[in-house]
């Protein structure tokens, strides 16, 4: 058993080289690690290189620098492989290693200067981190109250399903589904309930599929299920049914039973749409039409569905409506100094003031926004509401607050964009070194030299950034050192099960140490639980913000929120 337990621990090298000198020093080198962990890939894959980089089994590559060098980076970068190669140099000059790093390679050694430990410690490294990216990759694809996929990952594998169906021939159907009245629900049961009622429903829409089918939560109550290999619109329909019936069975929610009904809308591959975005258009067509009939429905996308996306009962209507009428405003969520205790920041969060359903959250509205492209319009209101929000704190004494507002992708493209801001935060009158712009990892990679230009620009005015959901969209680590980001923040599905969850662990404490060496703040955001401020403490993580301390709250609730804080740091002080 324990000889098992070492070989499975061990990993396997490729040595790339033509010459034998390489191999037999290197090979002696891996073979005196201790504990043995280390073992030599098969020679022969040397004769198939890119095959090699491809392979899942090899863990890490060491490879001497020659004439295909670059050839080989390239094309082990443009094929996405993610096994980590170091490269054997002569000798190692500052633009060399800069300039093949920025190909791909992890690391280099030198040759003359191959001590074992040098080299144990650069595998053992580069094969930890691959593991730590992996583990990141496989949680940032997720929604963490589910489990089902979260967008990046339904994107993904509709993507892959629509391949695959051109490739073989096959149909692929999207169903998107939209739970009715679900506001209701968080009104009358409470927040955990309704996540209660939207695990429930997770769960029995997964029992519905097969093996090869996924399902996503898209939003607050919206999901959507790729199914693959499906004969025709009826097999469709005939699931879709038993989804609603599934969907309809009472549950049991706060020692009430309840029913839940919902709207399906289906769009099948290649028939409805060719592209991804039309195939979710019309998915989403079909999904809107069915929220029109009372009852739990099922529509099938048809070019004869006349839905009247401006119509005065539609979901879009109403959002022209609230940009029109400034219907949506800011909550700020405080963000707390972990050393002192302090109010040292906000996060400005979007709401609806919807004049007949109350407040909503962005889950129920924000991704409408942007398949409609009003975030452009919506993201300059919510600046304006920010800037005014920073006026009022100097006013109140609380000048070192910051104010972060999250920005998205259509805005900070806009090429009028630093003109605007520059205009908002000149009118306002508000401190710009105290704005903090947040922009996502997925945002970044969609542009990121065009975004590195804004951001130079919008640097100049005093505004900085943070890096929002870190960890989430896997981006390039050069990133961190190449665009202007003085803050991390640790997005909260890896702060949930923290201090027993050994892998979130794992990866908070790698983010908090990685940042301390960039010399960047580290904020962690969903902190919940007094164990998970304290791990955090233990940690040295500067700021966090969750509902340990607040939830997001009105602007005007803030002086009293400071007053109770200081009030229980007093109380802590003389207990």
């Amino acid at each position: 058993m324990h000889r098992q337990d070492r070989e499975l621990d061990q990993h396997t090298v490729l040595i790339i080289s033509e010459h034998k000198t390489d191999q037999l020093i290197l090979s002696a080198c891996l073979e005196r690690a201790s504990p043995a962990r280390f073992r030599l890939a098969a020679q022969q894959l040397m004769q198939r290189p890119l095959e090699a980089l491809l392979d899942p089994a090899i863990d890490a590559v060491i490879m001497a620098d020659g004439p295909e060098t670059e050839y080989l980076l390239r094309l082990a970068g443009k094929h996405k492989a993610t096994v980590p190669i170091i490269l054997l140099l002569d000798e190692a000059t500052d633009k060399t290693t800069a300039q093949l790093r920025e190909l791909g390679a992890q690391d280099y050694l030198v040759r003359g200067h191959l001590q074992d430990q040098l080299v144990h410690r650069i595998l053992d490294y580069s094969i930890q981190l691959k593991e730590a990216r992996e583990q990141i990759l496989q949680l940032s694809n997720r929604d963490s109250l589910t489990g089902a996929l979260n967008r990046a990952g339904f994107r993904a594998h509709l993507e892959r399903a629509m391949d695959r169906s051109q490739r073989y021939g096959f149909n692929t159907a999207l169903l998107l589904i939209n739970m009715d009245q679900f506001a209701n629900v968080n009104d009358n049961y409470g927040e955990a309930d309704g996540d209660l009622m939207i695990q429930t429903i997770s769960r029995r829409l997964l029992n519905k599929m097969r093996s090869t089918d996924s399902i996503a939560r898209l939003g607050g109550d919206e999901f959507a299920v790729v199914l693959e290999d499906v004969n025709s619109a009826t097999d469709v329909a005939s699931i879709a049914e038993k989804m609603l019936a599934s969907i309809s069975a009472p549950m049991i929610l706060s020692d009430h039973q309840v029913s839940a009904e919902a709207s399906i809308g289906a769009a099948i591959y290649p028939e409805d749409g060719r592209e991804f975005s039309d195939l979710v258009d019309n998915a989403r067509s079909a999904m809107q039409q069915a929220k029109t009939v009372p009852g739990g429905k099922f529509i099938h996308y048809s070019e004869r569905l006349h839905f009247d996306l401006a119509g005065t009962n539609s979901l879009a209507a109403e959002l022209r409506n609230a940009v029109r009428k400034n219907q949506f405003e800011l909550h700020y969520q405080p963000r707390i100094d972990l050393h002192s205790g302090q109010l040292v920041g906000l996060e400005a969060l979007l709401r609806w003031n919807h004049p007949e359903r109350g407040l909503l959250g962005p889950g129920e509205f924000l991704s409408t926004c942007e398949d409609m492209g009003l975030m452009k319009s919506i993201g300059y209101q919510v600046i304006q509401h920010a800037c005014s929000a920073l006026v009022w704190l100097g006013e109140q004494g609380m000048r070192h607050v910051d104010v972060a507002v999250n920005i998205s992708f259509s805005q900070i493209q806009d090429d009028r964009f630093v003109e605007i801001v520059k205009e908002i935060v000149t009118r306002s009158g508000a401190d710009a070194s105290k704005l903090e712009f947040e922009l996502t990892e997925s945002t970044i990679l969609k542009s990121p030299g065009a975004i590195k230009s804004r951001m130079d620009e919008l640097r100049v005015l005093g505004i900085s950034f943070s890096l929002d959901d870190f960890g989430t969209g896997f981006s390039q680590l050069s990133h961190l050192t190449e665009l202007p980001i003085s803050a991390l923040k640790i997005d909260a599905c890896f702060v949930r099960d923290v201090p027993h969850n050994k892998h979130q662990e794992a990866v908070c404490t790698m983010i908090i140490e990685m940042a301390q060496r960039l010399g960047m703040l580290v904020v962690a955001e969903g902190a919940e639980t007094h164990e998970q401020i304290e791990f955090l403490r233990a940690r040295n993580c500067q700021q966090v913000q969750g509902f340990y301390y607040s939830p997001a709250i009105p602007l005007q609730q803030l002086t009293r929120f400071v007053q109770e804080q200081q009030v229980k740091r007093r109380e802590r002080l003389f207990s």
